[in-house]
Order: C-alpha cells, then structure tokens, then sequence
C-alpha cells in the first residue's frame, strides 16, 4: 500500500500455510480502510514431468476464486504425499498430469505464471543460450523444443490465465532471460507480467535475510541470486527493467497486464464457522408427544422434535441415560435443560450445531474403546457437563461432585468448546489409524485418489516453531559474514552471548528488552551483551530481524483434526520432516477456517489400567468374558470405587503408592504428604496447587498457604478481613473457594 500498489500475491515455496494469517489480516485491518486493495493467494509449486528428477522447475498458481483456491491446496497435498528424500533434501514435486488432472475437470479458476529463473521457461533459456554460444546444435534444437512444448501445454491446460513473468534483476542471467522472453511473448502471443520475487520485503532487510541463509551451513551464493529479492517499487522496476532494454511505456504496458490479473482475483474470505463432521447415529423418529414430563423444560422438549437427527439422538440418548440410573428426575433434567439452552444460544451465534460435538467426540470414545485403550476419567471442565456425562465421555457426574457448568461454557463462549481425551500411547497410533480410516470412506464420491482417501480422514495439526532470543543469538551468528569474521562468529562466542540473556518465570526475555530495557517490565539492558554485540558491527540488526522467524515444523502433540466430507474445505497438508502427514494451516487457522480439532492425549495410567484387566482376567480374579469396556465398568469406573477407603489415602498421604496419575513425580510427592488429600477434591487440588507459581521470590508459595489454611481455618478467615468484603461478596466468593480453602485453584485442575 505505501508503495502505491494496487494489491499484493503472497506465495511460498510449496506451501499454503501463511495465507490464512494474510487473509485474515485483509478482512480486518485494510478491508475496510483500503476496499479496493486485494490479495491474491498464490503457490509456488515444483513442477515436474516425472519423479524422481532433477530439475525441480518453480511455478506459480494463482486462485482466482474459492474453487481455485481449493483446487491449489489438493495439489499442494498431493505434492506432500509423494514427496521424497533426495540427496538429504526433501522434494515436494507436483506432476504435470496431476495438475492437468485437476484443472482439467473445472477449468478457468486459477492463474498460471512461469515463475523466476528458476522455472522451466527460465531454465530452459538459459540453456538455449549457453548452448548457442558453444555452437552445441543438438541441445540448442532439444532446449528450444522443450520451450516450444512448454508453452504450448500452459496454453493448452490455462489459456488466457497463463501469463509470462519477467523480473527487474540486474543480473547477467536475468536480463538475458527477459530479453528472449519478449520474443516469445510476441511469438506466442502471451502476455508478460513483471513481477518481485520477494524473498525478504525492503532492501535493507537483505543482509538479515542473508544471514539466515549463511547460517545453515550450505554451499549456496546468496548475495547473486537474492540480490533483487525484494519488494519492488513501480519506479525501481522501471530503473531496472531499462537493463533488459524495456523503455518505460513498455513496462507500464506490463503494469497494465499485471491489472488483468487484479480484475481476475476475487477477494474472498477463508473464514467459516466450525463444522462438526458427521458421524453415524441411531435415527430417532421426530415424536410429535414427548414425555409429558418434560413440558417444563422448553429446550429438552423441543429436540424431540427437531428436524435434525443429531439433536433427537443427543436428547434420546441423555434422556435414556439418566432413566437407566434412576436420575430422571427435577435436578438433573433442570441441570440438562441449562445445558441445552447454552448450546442452542451459542449455536445460533456461531452457525452450528453445538451438539454435533459431544456426539461426534462420544462416537469416537466408543471406537477408541473398541481398538483396546482405556479412555481417561475426564479432564477439567470438560467434567462439568452433566450432558458429557451421560454420553460417555466423561466418568464423572457433575451433580454429585459439584461441578458447575459454566466452568466449561456458558452464555459468552465462543467456540465449540474444548475436550481432552486421554487413550493408551501403545493403542494412539492404532486409534487414529481407525479414525483416519472411517473418515476417509465418508469423503465425497468424486474423491477418488486412494493416498488422499486412506491418509486425510484425520490428521494431526501443525506447529512451527520460531527463533526465541536465545537462538537468533546463535543463528545470526553463525549466518554473520563480514571482512574480519568471513566465515561467522565463532561458537564459543555465540553461547557466550546467549547466555547473557536472562529467563524470568519460565520467559526468556526478547533481545530488544536484553539490549534497550524494557521499564514496562522492569527490565534494566545488560552491559555486557550490549558490549560484545557492539564489537560485530550489523550484529545487532541480523539478531532482531531474525528473532521470531519460523524456522521448523512439527507436529501437535495431540490435536487431531477430524476431516469431513472434504478434506480441502478447510486445509491443506503437508510432512513433518519426519514423514507424519499435518495439516498446513496451525490450529488457530485452521479453527478460523472452520475445522474442527479433537485432542487424544497418551497416559501410561491407561496402559497400566488395561495391562490390570487383562492380569486380572488372565488369573481368573474377574470374568474373562467381559471386554475392555465391560470389566471397566464393572470394577474401575469411578462410579463403583470405594473412594473413601482409608487405607488408601492413607498411602496417598504418606506417598507410598506405586503410582499415582499426575502426583508420581517428586514435586507430586511433596505435594501429597504436605496436603495429606482425604478425598479426590483435595487430591485435585494438591493436582492444581503444584502448578501454581508463586507471587514473588522468597514468598509463601500457594501450597503452604492452602496447608495453612486448611488446619486453621481462623486465619483465612483474618485474609478476608483484609481486602474488607461486603457479606454477600464472601458469600458469593464461598460458594466457589470453600472446598479450596479460599484458594482460587480451579483453571490449574
């Protein structure tokens, strides 16, 4: 915008992950400020005609509207799913049949450009003229073919939504190449756009940049090839373009073939509301008379009715639930009526069916059971749904321990909610292997590729992973060049000074703060960072530049999107450097585009439950007949154990127990024998209490303080006193910080 452009296309290198951030910001910082400027969503793809190869031709696919944006990110997945290692890179080709494959069933929604000088239009003249100049015949006639066949088959696959790209390098090979390819836009009649291959964004910003590349150690000429990569201004391209020959009414004539593609873009939004996808359950019938009982409660009524079966199934299935152990009755129904009434009003707001969730999430609980794997008791406020409950999801009725609801949701929330599950890690792969394949025979009929049918129905999200101050330290100087360090700053130096730089609570501090202060946190710059910073000239600039940048991905440790009907309606999917397929987009993304993740976490407690079944069984102690789920239920759910029983706590106090989910560690361990739990709500609390970090240094930490106060309740009653509370303040306080002893601990458990 500030260089007068009238819209920007932001690609990567066979990727799609940033465009949801840059959609995003379009819709809410220049959209309204700025209507007429556009962004278009681009890749850069490698083209190829086979696999394995050589030569990995850089392409440009540009969406022209939501069906070519969906068409870039099922080629941009296909390219993943057929990457391959190749002389210690990994290569993520897109075949030419696969693209003609999928532009060729619905044609006319994207744009095609031959890219830098890297593509095969570029590479191609390159060779031509080397050949020429050698009098090498034989591979001047096989490089002008090759030119001749390749335009020929983008004209043939895009038409008028090809175009040529020329860039305003002035480098020897690049004015080369734009000077024959005015040829061959004449020859062939194709239109040239100019374009900024734009590698970092100001000219400035080349040596960080610079750096970054330098610091991985490869053998690679960075200042030749980047020396243009930048973000061009109309009169800088004008400037350089005159090296080519180009005078300027000519390159105005290509700033007004770049409109074209302005004209073409629309300016669509990736953003949907969240759909939960679809699972097989019980069609209840629509009952036109629901129990009588229930006319007091409007919402529970009211699903009987409704038109849609998720609503009837989660209603008959609760109802049915509580009438199979004897709580149909005015607490619980009024507690489900609330329950109901929270979904129906935060569905409305965000255009879904909130009840679709839980019933999708119970579905899958039944299948995890089913693949052998114990499912954990709950986590946190996912307990506090009496809905959750009954479904069989959770193990823990709300009413009987006192769970309030609005811990989980009320009125105000705004997303589907969130449910951790916890499964065997020796049944994890297993489990996600069943989803992943029941999802993908729900795919849409015209989906017929088998790598995306038996790899995309779910799929674990991604993360990336950014340089902290601490290793931009390292990086930039590693990537550092100059007279007097040609081949970087040394290692011993470069630790030296990333030690200098200081942790606080667990927060490393940013390198800004290290070298200029920061009084809004009360930080003071350390002299002797700043000292041996000052000693390396641009070192300072190389280190904030590269501060914060993605430099890895990775895997979710539990987030696992559950794909729908289509799997390119929300996302994109790529490999981790390991080879597990994730998505492109990170979780936040891919939430705001309207996909739904669901977290299977692993604890060896769910190993060590099933592993006492089948000991149990195996020596006759309980029915060997029963399965998984049944001898569970029978004699480990928590509904039938004897939780009062003092010879346990007793161990649990004196921290002599074998095990103990989430208090066998050290800190776990003091924690018990300090609080001396006589119930699960103390032992949670001891759970959350060892998380708690403290206000200060040299200050009661918050166990001590709960211990305090729970063996002389006086003197929480003398804490109160000092913020003066009014009595009916204490008493709406009370109603919550009682079975904590005033210690408000509830978001740590």
């Amino acid at each position: 915008i500030e260089l007068g452009l009238a819209g920007i296309s932001i690609s990567e290198h066979e990727c799609v992950s940033s465009h949801v951030k840059a959609n995003k910001y379009y819709q809410e910082k220049i959209k309204e400020k700025y209507p007429n400027f556009k962004i278009g969503l681009s890749n850069e793809i490698y083209l190829v005609d086979e696999i394995p190869c050589e030569d990995h031709y850089h392409y440009i696919l540009t969406a022209i509207d939501e069906i070519g944006y969906r068409q870039i990110k099922e080629l941009s997945t296909i390219a993943w799913l057929n990457s391959y290692s190749s002389k210690g890179l990994t290569r993520v080709d897109t075949l030419k049949k696969d693209l003609e494959e999928i532009i060729e069933k619905n044609p006319g929604h994207i744009i095609a450009s031959s890219a830098c000088i890297g593509g095969e239009l570029g590479k191609s003249i390159l060779r031509l003229t080397a050949a020429e100049k050698i009098g090498d015949k034989v591979s001047a006639e096989k490089y002008h073919n090759q030119i001749v066949n390749f335009i020929l088959w983008n004209k043939k696959i895009f038409g008028d939504n090809f175009y040529i790209e020329v860039q305003p390098g002035i480098s020897k090979e690049q004015i080369t190449v734009n000077q024959r390819l005015l040829s061959i836009s004449n020859c062939f009649n194709i239109k040239m756009i100019p374009t900024s291959d734009t590698h970092y964004l100001r000219p400035e910003d080349r040596y960080v940049h610079k750096a970054f590349l330098n610091s991985e150690n490869k053998e690679r000429e960075v200042d030749a090839f980047y020396q243009d990569a930048y973000l061009h201004s109309d009169e800088e391209m004008i400037e350089k373009f005159a090296l080519s020959g180009f005078d300027s009414l000519f390159v105005q004539q290509l700033f007004d073939n770049s409109m074209e593609l302005y004209n073409k873009i629309e300016q669509f939004s990736l953003f949907h509301p969240q759909q939960v996808p679809k699972v097989d359950v019980e069609n209840y019938p629509i009952c036109i008379n629901p129990p009588a009982e229930l006319k007091k409660y409007p919402n529970l009524y009211r699903m009987y009715q409704s038109e849609d079966k998720i609503d009837r199934y989660w209603i008959n299935t609760c109802i049915n639930k509580l009438k199979e152990i004897n709580k149909f009755n005015e607490i619980y129904l009024t507690e489900l009526e609330e329950e109901a009434d929270v979904k129906t009003i935060i569905g409305n707001k965000l255009n879904t069916n909130m009840f679709a969730y839980p019933v999708c999430l119970a579905h899958y609980i039944k299948m995890m059971w089913e693949c052998g794997s114990s499912i954990g008791v709950g986590r946190g406020s996912a307990c506090s749904a009496l809905n959750h409950y009954l479904l069989g999801i959770t193990q823990l009725d709300p009413i009987e321990w006192d769970f309030p609801f609005f811990r989980y949701m009320n009125r105000d929330t705004d997303g589907l909610g969130d449910i951790d599950i916890d499964v065997c890690p020796s049944k994890v792969q297993t489990i996600v292997s069943k989803i992943r394949e029941e999802r993908g025979q729900k795919f849409n009929s015209n989906i017929t590729n088998p790598l995306i049918r038996e790899n995309l129905g779910a799929v674990y999200v991604c993360t990336f992973g950014t340089e902290s101050s601490k290793s931009a330290v390292q990086t930039a100087c590693r990537g550092y060049r100059s007279e007097d360090y040609p081949d970087g700053i040394d290692i011993d130096t470069s630790q030296y000074l990333s030690s200098l730089i200081p942790t606080e609570r667990g927060f490393v501090w940013s390198i800004k703060d290290v070298y200029y202060g920061n009084p809004d946190k009360d930080r003071k710059p350390i002299p002797a960072f700043i000292q041996e910073v000052n000693n390396y000239p641009g070192l300072l600039d190389i280190m904030l530049g590269i501060e914060g940048c993605i430099s890895r991905r990775g895997r979710h440790a539990s987030g696992v999107l559950f794909n729908g009907e289509d799997p390119f309606e929300f996302n994109a999917y790529m490999k981790t450097p390991s080879g597990e397929i994730v998505s492109q987009y990170d979780l936040h993304d891919a939430e705001w585009c309207g996909a739904v993740k669901m977290d299977i976490l692993v604890t060896e407690i769910q190993d060590k439950i099933v592993q006492t079944i089948k000991f149990l069984q195996e020596d006759n102690l309980i029915e060997k007949e029963l399965s998984l789920k049944e001898a569970y239920d029978k004699y480990l759910h928590p509904d039938v154990l004897p939780l009062k029983d003092k010879a346990t706590w007793h161990a649990i106090q004196e921290a002599s127990t074998l095990d103990l989910f989430q208090l066998d560690s050290d800190i776990g361990r003091q924690g018990a024998k300090k609080v001396k739990p006589e119930s699960i709500i103390e032992m949670s609390s001891v759970n959350g209490l060892i998380r708690l970090m403290n206000a200060g240094e040299g200050q009661e930490t918050w166990i001590d303080k709960y211990v305090r106060f729970k063996n002389d309740r006086i003197q929480l009653l003398d804490e109160i006193e000092k913020y003066h509370l009014s009595e009916t303040e204490k008493t709406a306080l009370g109603k919550y910080l009682n079975h904590t002893h005033g210690i408000g601990i509830s978001q740590e458990q």
